[in-house]
């Protein structure tokens, strides 16, 4: 033992052991305080980043929901709406994408499209049947025939706000002609009544191609409505006849 200045040293005898931490703890650098606090504040923000993914990827997820939901009711609104390219092209409200049935029921139907009488733009879209190809009788046009024509089909429907019903558009075609074709009739009984030669020949002209338009379209037989001209001139000589009044 040995001492200082006349004092003993009093402070333990380090063992084998306590030596070698007191040298490992020399060795090691030392730790700041803000090790911790920054650890900390990473595994925070490792956490918030994992939370915002979480939050990020779920709604990422209902938007593809959303957006599958939506494109699954636009997919069926397309079959209900859009079932033909034909119709696509049209796109009245009028039409209904539905098609008769001439093998089912071969003496009422055939395969044009089925009109809904009472939509809204029913007489836009007769318009788009009148055949422009052909000349509509004397004073007459065609747009006036389809107005004409859309009004007395729709009050014959009794069409009501939310109604429906429904014509082929064979038939729409076929009054169309037919009420031309009676026009023309009487175009042709003035003319011949008169002595106007040249008027006449034109109107048996109009009546023969309005009737041969008529049955290129009607498959139903008798249900042309057109006028074969001599029958209609015939006719207009019984004592019975009411029409063409001049």
């Amino acid at each position: 033992m040995g001492g200082h200045d006349g004092g003993m040293d009093t402070s333990p005898t380090p063992t084998t052991d306590d030596a070698v931490g007191a040298l490992l703890t020399a060795a090691a650098p030392p730790t700041p305080p803000i090790a911790t606090e920054r650890a900390a504040g990473l595994a925070r923000a490792v956490a918030q980043d994992v939370v915002e993914s979480d939050r990020t990827l779920a709604g990422r997820a209902r938007r593809l929901r959303r957006r599958h939901k939506v494109a699954a009711a636009g997919a069926a609104a397309a079959i209900v709406l859009v079932p033909t390219g034909a119709w696509a092209a049209e796109h009245f409200l009028a039409q209904t994408g539905r098609f008769g049935n001439p093998v089912a029921n071969p003496d009422f139907e055939d395969r044009s499209e089925f009109i809904n009488l009472c939509a809204k733009d029913f007489p836009a879209y007769v318009r788009t049947l009148a055949p422009t190809d052909l000349p509509a009788a004397p004073g007459k046009t065609w747009d006036g025939y389809a107005a004409g024509l859309a009004e007395q089909w729709a009050a014959g429907a009794g069409c009501a706000p939310s109604a429906q019903a429904d014509m082929q558009s064979t038939s729409l075609r076929l009054d169309l002609l037919a009420a031309a074709s009676a026009d023309w009739g009487c175009a042709l009984v003035w003319a011949t009544e008169d002595g106007r030669t040249a008027q006449a020949r034109t109107a048996r002209t109009a009546m023969l191609d309005l009737d041969a338009a008529a049955r290129r379209l009607a498959t139903i037989e008798g249900s042309v409505g057109t006028q074969d001209p001599d029958t209609f001139l015939a006719n207009s000589r019984l004592p019975q006849w009411v029409g063409c009044p001049r």
